[in-house]
Formats: C-alpha cells, structure tokens, sequence
C-alpha cells in the first residue's frame, strides 16, 4: 500500500476540484435530517459527496482569503474570515484524507491536530456514517455558508447571526468526522434493519406515535419559545456589565423579542454559538431564578407533603481518587464489591435532618408525598432494627428521582411539574436528590451525592419517617438518567442492594464527545439540546483525567457483561427526536443479549424532555409520556 503525506495531499488538490466540477449531474435529495436522520441512504453517494464537500470547501476557502486581502484594515471582517479558513483548511484536510483511504492508500498524519485527524485504516473506515456527516455537511451547511459569504462585506445584522451559526455547525461537524470513519461496523447504527441485533431488540421497542409528525413539529415549536425567548433575553442583557444594567435590557429583551419571534431565534441561536459557560447555563436556570421561579409555583399540582431533608455522608465516598484508582487497577467496570459501609455510633436526629446545617457537607433531597407523612422519633441506634408493622401504616414501595438538566442547572424544585403528579397519583413517596452541578462540581461529585442518598435512604430512613422500603424504584431524565444509570452500576459494583427497577428518561448514556451517532446531528438544529451547549456540558462535568470510553460511571452504555448481567428491570422512554436517541438503543441490546427485564417505549418524532412539557402552553403530546412514565414506575414498584 502507498504512503501519502500531507504534502503530497495539498498539492492534489486542483485535481479533485476539477473532477468534482467535471460531474455535475448528480441531482442530490437532501435528506429530512429533522425527522428522519436515523434512516439509511437508499443509494450510497459518499464519493458524490466527497468530491462535492471538496470544492465548495475550496470555494470557501478562496472566498474567506479574497476577503481577507480586501478587507486587511477591517479586524472584525477579517476575524471572521480567519476563522473560516481555520475550520474549512480541516475539515478539507479530513475529507481529501477520506477520499486517500478510499484509493487504499494510507496516511502520514501529522500529531499536531491528531485530536481532528482521520486516523483510521481503510478497513476500519466506516463509509455508511462517514457519509451521514458529509451528506448533511454538503448540503445543509455548505451551501448555506457560500451563499452568505457572496456577499460578506454587505451582510446585514440578521445575515452576520446566520453565518456564525453556520460556521458552528461546521466546527462540530469537523469535529465529530474522526469519530463517524471509526464508528465500528457491527455497531447498531451501521446494520441494516433485517440484522440480528436489530431483529433481537425489536420486539422489546413499543414504538409510539402521539400525533402527525408535523403536528409535533408545531407542539415543540411552541414548547420551545419559553426557551428561545429567555435565551435571546440573557443575550441581550449580556451585553452590559452593571446588574441594573442588564437586568433592565433582559427585560427589553423579553418584550422585544416576545413580538418578532424570527428575530428572537436568530438571536437565540447566535448567542449559544458564542457564549461563555456561565450565560449558556443561566438560560437553562432561568425556572430557578427571578420572576420566573416565584411563579413558576402556580403551574405546580397541590401536594400534601412537601419536605426538604438533608442528608449526612455515612457511606464510603465516591471521590476522584477513588475512581483513578480503579482505572490504574483495571476494575472501572468490574464488581469490586467495596462499599465500605460506616455506622456512626449516634445517628442525627430528625431535627437534624430536616435542618440545612451550611457547616455540615449534607445531600438536600426532596421529599414529596400524597399524604402527610409520620416523622419518628430518637430512640437509641439500634431502635432502626425494631419492626413496627401492626403499630402503624408504613409505606413500603418509594421512588427515587433523579433530574436533569445536562449536570450544571435545573433542580428537583424545577421537575414538580411532573413529579408531584406522580406522588398523587401512585400513591407513594418520591424522594428527589437536588446533587452537587458543574462546573462547581464535576464528576464524580454529583454521583457522590446520589449514592450517598441512596444508601441513607434505603438503610436508615425507617428510623424518620413511616417509611420501611421493600421495594425500590429509581427514575431520572437526561443527566438523571445517566446518574440512574450510574448509580445502578455503582450499586452492584460495590456489592449493596440494587433498585427493583430503573426508568431512564432520554438518558446522557455515551458523554464521549469524540464517539459519533447519527442523532448528535440533530443537535445541529435542536433549539433545547443545543450541539454548543452540549459540548459545554460535558466540558463542564468531565475533566480531562477521566475517561468517558471506559468508565461505566460516565457512559452506563460501556457497561460490561459482568455488571449487566446483575441490572434490574430496567424501563426506557426517548424520542426519535433526540440527539440522545440512539444510546438508549445500544443499552437496550446489552440488556437484551443477557436475557433482562427491558422494555423501551420509542415516541416518534418526540424531542429531548418531553416529560416537563405537560404543562400550560407546553405539548399536549407530552401528557401521555408522563402517564406512560407512571404506568412503568407502578409496574416495577408491584
């Protein structure tokens, strides 16, 4: 086989313009990547796309340079230029990289971008996603950025947006190419539909259709504005320093953007392409601050028992070391049976528990309840030991909540939308843990927090509360999910009770930002589950000395047969609409191939959170999820 080096590459490439230009015939149908993204190319056109990516990045790259020399003295047009050559010069690299391993030739890569490289071999090259990214690269993003740049220097405001949103999409799809040629051949998402793997979980997947698909656009479209409008809000209050400054401009934002509501996306969606951490973030607490959390109370359902209690750490840590010292040891995913349980010899009392003591590293849980529950009082330690069935009721089926909100916002208060209705309706406590978030407190922290209250709960809570739980029930949506999920696997890892059943919610199963699967692109276009605030999420929450491929603790999906082989009944609910989509997939096999109790309810054309769109003004589709949700929790719980 021949080595190519980069040079020879650079030199090469007038030749692949020419062909490309030379074979215009092709007419190509762009693909409904909103709501079909997960549906196989009937005909493989990845050398069309090859050859067509190619030249229009070569345009682009002629063009930005164009306007670079003409507008030398202009530094906000040549800035942006500059970094349209940077993300076209890579992604040209990678696709002229594609098209050598195509021709059998293999690469000299450089490691001076090796994170961006094309590092595959001919034989690992994996043509069906590789052209997944080139198809909706060509023809979404491509061609829309060309048209913009025609006419740079004359780009009104609106135009300016338009062009760095794209310019985003192209960056994240640069950045996800090294990881679609490397996606494995046997993997789910690269197997026709009549394979085996796709035949054996299909009878497992209940798929529901709650409107037309263009009905749902609409509903979430709706849903969505809340969102877009306090997203553009934050924008344009970002653009002051003082807090009197820009709480007055959020607030002109918000009746500004309520009336035009084109300008509010485009200001939208600009803002995410370039915020810091902290703005991004602010906008998914928006239900945790200001007016909107003092009204936020009227939409909830009336609960009898709302409690607050905080949770002491009586259990072996889950700390960094901890987790390093796994990795160093090969036992990551492995039972290391390692719980390290320690009982101190005066328990705290229910005062205590129910006090925020600030001097005290507790876990604040959320506890909600149809009725009021009975509080317990002090009666030495071995009091916990006593049965007290026959004395009075005692609840003996609870469920453990977990919420979401990508690790760094959101928190239990926010998800009584649905919870409460939950409480009220089964008929049994929920104990919902508000965790430690990033970027504050990264991974493992918030897992801590969870198993500390998970332990606490299933051990010592008969000592507070007329509360003795036989049975078990984990539920969480998004990043709960994946701390569902997590937790589970820590629970049988270290050899203590596993729940009687999971319900993952559009659980974060993969957070390996360098993996691909063909619903991240939908995340290109996602006005909630945004492709930039993703990536700052899992920056947030994963720090470089973790590694998300192998820890099962930060992607459940890596779990291995061993600890799958323990799992309990295990419930999944996701969209088709979702850029979180297909993991829940690839855990369902798992469970599957080991003979488990697992079951997924698939909504199409759902989006990312559906659950805490039951609300006024949100997706009437989204009532049924919450029902069906519900149904599966009694179901494990009896």
């Amino acid at each position: 086989m021949q080595i190519i080096d980069q040079k020879d590459i650079q030199d090469s490439v007038e030749k692949y313009i020419l062909d490309a230009e030379q074979d215009q015939s092709e007419v190509f149908v762009l693909p409904n990547h909103q709501m079909n993204i997960l549906s196989r190319n009937a005909v493989d056109k990845l050398q069309d796309n090859i050859q067509s990516s190619i030249m229009k990045l070569n345009q682009l790259l002629m063009k930005a340079q164009d306007i670079t020399l003409e507008n030398h003295k202009n530094k906000d047009l040549c800035s942006k230029a500059v970094q349209v050559v940077q993300v076209a010069s890579i992604g040209l690299m990678q696709i002229l990289n594609i098209k050598q391993l195509l021709e059998n030739k293999v690469l000299a890569v450089e490691q001076s971008v090796s994170s961006l490289n094309i590092t595959c071999t001919t034989n690992q090259l994996n043509q069906y996603s590789t052209n997944l990214v080139l198809d909706y690269m060509n023809h979404i993003i491509l061609e829309k950025i060309l048209e913009l740049i025609d006419n740079f220097s004359q780009l009104q405001k609106e135009q300016k947006r338009g062009l760095a949103i794209y310019l985003a999409k192209l960056q994240s799809c640069v950045e996800i190419l090294p990881g679609a040629t490397t996606v494995k051949h046997d993997d789910l998402y690269a197997i026709p539909q009549d394979h085996q793997d796709w035949q054996m979980i299909n009878p497992f997947i209940e798929k529901k259709q709650l409107a037309s698909d263009e009905q749902i656009k609409k509903s979430y479209e709706k849903a969505s504005f809340g969102v877009l409008l306090g997203t553009a809000m934050i924008s344009k209050g970002s653009e002051y320093s003082g807090e009197l400054q820009k709480s007055f401009m959020e607030g002109f934002g918000a009746l500004y953007y309520g009336l035009n509501k084109k300008k509010m996306k485009s200001r939208a969606d600009h803002f995410l392409v370039e915020a810091k951490k902290e703005d991004a973030f602010k906008t998914w607490n928006l239900p945790e601050t200001g007016i909107i959390k003092k009204f936020l109370p009227a939409i909830f359902p009336s609960i009898s028992f709302n409690k607050k209690i905080y949770i002491p750490k009586l259990f072996r840590k889950i700390t960094k070391e901890y987790i390093l010292d796994q990795y160093n040891k090969g036992t990551i995913n492995k039972i290391n049976n390692d719980c390290g349980v320690f009982f101190p010899e005066q328990m705290i009392t229910i005062d205590e528990l129910l006090k925020n003591d600030l001097n005290q590293d507790r876990v604040q849980v959320r506890l909600l309840c149809h009725e009021s529950l009975k509080f317990k009082g002090q009666d030495g330690f071995m009091s916990m030991f006593k049965s007290t069935r026959g004395k009075e009721f005692n609840f003996d089926k609870i469920v453990i909540h977990i919420h979401g909100g990508g690790f760094v916002a959101m928190s239990s208060r926010s998800h009584q939308t649905y919870t409460r209705k939950w409480a009220n309706n089964m008929k049994v406590p929920i104990f919902s843990i508000d965790y430690k978030m990033a970027p504050d407190n990264p991974y493992p922290a918030g897992l801590d927090d969870c198993w500390q209250a998970y332990m606490f709960i299933i051990t010592f809570i008969q000592k507070y509360f007329n509360i003795v739980p036989s049975k078990v029930v984990l539920v969480g949506d998004s990043a709960g999910g994946n701390l569902v999920a997590a937790l589970t696997i820590q629970a049988i890892k270290a050899g203590v009770r596993v729940p009687d059943g999971i319900l993952l919610a559009y659980p974060a199963l993969s957070l390996d930002m360098k993996s691909f699967t063909p619903s991240f692109l939908v995340s290109l276009d996602d006005s909630l589950l945004h492709h930039t605030v993703l990536k700052l999420c899992l920056d947030s929450y994963v720090m470089k000395e973790f590694n998300p491929t192998i820890d099962p603790m930060l992607s459940p999906s890596a779990v291995s047969e061993e600890i799958v082989r323990l799992f309990p009944k295990t419930r999944i609910v996701v969209g088709t609409y979702d850029p979180l989509h297909d993991e829940s997939l690839r855990l369902l096999l798992k469970l599957v191939q080991q003979k488990k109790d697992a079951k997924l309810i698939e909504y199409q054309s759902m989006p990312h959170g559906f659950l805490s769109f039951d609300i006024i003004n949100g997706m009437k589709e989204a009532k049924q999820t919450v029902i069906d949700a519900q149904n599966c929790l009694l179901e494990m719980l009896n």
